[in-house]
């Protein structure tokens, strides 16, 4: 599992974002040209995959953890959202 700062989330949100106005730009511009207009359609299609996938994902909960409190014989509690 990957684990994400809420900056480093809201970084990359920005990234997909911009990625996908451009090629949204692109693909308005190559009317014309039917594979390159159709490569471009894909890449935008798998960018706002990853973005939903990223959105999604950002506000779910994590598996609880349990930590031992001592190697010498402390006891262990679990840490809900960790």
């Amino acid at each position: 599992m990957s684990i994400k700062s809420g900056l480093e989330i809201v970084r990359l949100h920005h990234e997909y974002r911009t990625k996908v106005n451009e090629l949204e730009e692109a693909v308005s511009k190559l009317g014309g040209y039917g594979y390159t207009q159709a490569v471009l359609e894909e890449q935008l299609h798998k960018l706002r995959a990853e973005l939903t996938v990223l959105e999604d994902t950002r506000f779910q909960a994590l598996e609880p953890i349990v930590v031992v409190t001592s190697s010498l014989g402390g006891s262990a509690k679990e840490v809900p959202g960790h």
